[in-house]
């Protein structure tokens, strides 16, 4: 897992769907029918999220550079 669940903010819209983020990985946003499936669905999203920073040349926030490296 990249993320403790407990780092994972989760809030509740009017229709009923959660959405997940996390102040560590702005611009990341996950949404699921019930707060596991958010989380889950962040933690793929968190995942891509990274692939893309690197691959644009973005850096990689600092509460991940020990956790996600990329090999060739």
């Amino acid at each position: 897992m990249l993320l403790d669940p407990e780092q994972i903010s989760l809030r509740q819209d009017e229709d009923g769907v959660w959405i997940a983020n996390s102040v560590l990985l702005p611009g990341c946003h996950a949404f699921g029918e019930s707060k596991h499936e958010a989380i889950l669905n962040f933690q793929e999203a968190a995942i891509a999220h990274l692939i893309a920073l690197k691959d644009s040349g973005r850096p990689i926030p600092e509460a991940f550079r020990d956790k996600f490296v990329l090999t060739a």
